[in-house]
């Protein structure tokens, strides 16, 4: 998920057609997901961004390669472009917006048993750039994390030469072209892992990962202000026998937020602009076990941390809040305890409201476990609400037919909820028929005989749209010759 200041809202996820993508207007509903053209089976790994004006970018790895899609604002997403060479196979793509690059898509290859960062920049028009590796020649380079802001963009990576570690960065500039690598940690052999990068407006940087010393494990953090190099590496969390999922957000006046997962516990640090970092802060409850978080933080500096947890053999997403200029709140189950859920993300505004979306699974589907669909949350200021009903994957087989041929309507829910179905022909308001069913969690089938709620469909085109109760419609093209 990625947003911006204002409150738009853009989620992302895969399904066994393709990558979904949801839109959220500030204040308003999330639309009935749409499928991103050109995506298809096997789409993984997605990841999403999201300018101040409605721009929006999603990337994902499909057999192989990374390809990614355009949405200009108020528009529909472009047709998806592979931009990652043919024999290198590409892994954990990233999308940032910044000046000069717009988006910027960073991932992993395989360079022929060593792994590089490579990365290409968009146009408006939905194409790449010549994709350029960022990474120097003949360093062992994974897990890329990237940022983008007025001043350019900026990719962050971890660097393993043999048991020798260190975190690299390279920035790119509105003018074109990547820096060569800098270093924000000195080479070592404590094991480095789980980079993440954030850029104020200004270009100062914010980098943070989690380092193995021996038995133990802490969060370290280094800053990169507008001029000079970054600061030395400085500890946020305590040692312990186990950390992970370090994640940074940053403020328009360069004040941050660092989350991570210590021992089961979700951490916080705070540095205000200019200053120094505050002493860790649990936001989770120490009774629960919790995961690695997701992080975000809007121009006004409002925040929030989001986490999967269990809680009382549960698995549920918990999530906290900051108003700007105010103080976090407790972790707080955001989600329903009788539907497990699992990878959530968040973003927010500057006025503090903070959509949340995870995935909830189907244990009847064990032992694949595998998503069944999508679940909404929007906080304020420490009070959230369940969002409504998704229709997901709106389908007519088939959609070309002859008068009264069957023809089989499938849809998903990510709820259960009353679903109304409705005809109307292509070009006009006026609904001709109607009926309402009940809608299940998951897959929904409807049959339909050359009529909906008593009205013929006769020849010509027809829009098909299904509403869950409180939801967004999803519409469908069904043509009888």
């Amino acid at each position: 998920m990625a947003g911006n200041d204002d409150g738009r809202a853009v989620a992302a996820w895969t399904t066994r057609d393709g990558v979904m993508a949801s839109l959220r207007t500030p204040g308003g509903p999330w639309y009935s997901p749409v499928r991103v053209p050109g995506s298809g089976r096997g789409a993984a790994d997605v990841a999403v961004a999201m300018t101040d004006d409605g721009l929006a970018a999603v990337a994902w790895v499909e057999r192989g390669r990374v390809r990614a899609s355009i949405r200009p604002a108020r528009k529909r997403f472009l047709p998806a472009t592979t931009i990652s060479p043919a024999g290198r196979v590409a892994l954990a793509p990233r999308v940032a917006f910044g000046l000069g690059c717009g988006p910027l898509v960073a991932w992993q290859s395989d360079e022929g048993g060593r792994s590089a960062i490579r990365a290409a920049c968009g146009r408006g028009d939905g194409r790449f750039g010549a994709q350029a590796r960022v990474s120097p020649e003949g360093e062992q380079a994974s897990g890329p994390s990237v940022a983008g802001g007025p001043t350019g963009v900026i990719v962050l990576w971890r660097q393993d030469d043999g048991g020798t570690y260190r975190v690299r960065s390279a920035t790119r500039g509105p003018t074109g072209g990547f820096s060569p690598a800098d270093t924000p940690s000195p080479a070592g052999t404590a094991v480095i892992v789980d980079p993440s990068v954030a850029l104020a407006p200004d270009g100062t940087a914010i980098a943070a990962w989690t380092l193995t010393r021996g038995d133990a494990v802490v969060v370290q953090s280094a800053v990169r202000q507008v001029t000079g190099g970054w600061t030395a590496p400085e500890d946020l969390s305590r040692p312990a026998p186990q950390a992970r999922g370090a994640r940074v957000g940053v403020d328009a006046a360069g004040g941050a937020v660092v989350a991570w997962s210590r021992s089961g516990v979700v951490q916080a640090a705070e540095r205000p602009a200019g200053q120094a970092w505050g002493a860790a802060h649990d936001l989770s409850d120490p009774s629960s076990t919790s995961g690695a978080p997701s992080v975000a933080v809007s121009g006004a500096g409002s925040a929030v941390v989001t986490w999967p947890s269990v809680v009382a053999g549960a698995s549920v997403v918990q999530a906290a809040l900051r108003p700007a200029q105010g103080a976090f709140t407790t972790g707080t189950t955001i989600s329903d305890p009788a539907r497990p859920a699992i990878a959530p993300q968040a973003t927010t505004s500057d006025d503090g409201v903070a959509p949340v979306a995870w995935q909830w699974t189907n244990p009847a589907q064990e032992p694949a476990f595998a998503p069944s669909g999508v679940m909404t949350a929007t906080g304020v200021a420490g009070a959230s609400t369940a969002g409504a009903p998704l229709v997901v994957d709106l389908r007519a087989r088939p959609s070309r037919v002859r008068p009264r041929q069957p023809i089989r309507i499938t849809f998903g829910l990510s709820e259960a909820s009353r679903v109304r179905i409705t005809a109307r022909r292509n070009g006009s308001r006026r609904v001709v028929g109607s009926i309402e069913m009940n809608g299940v969690d998951g897959a929904n089938l409807l049959v339909l005989a050359g009529s909906l709620g008593g009205a013929s469909l006769g020849r010509g085109r027809w829009v098909i749209s299904a509403r869950p109760a409180g939801g967004t419609p999803r519409s469908l093209s069904l043509v009888v010759v």
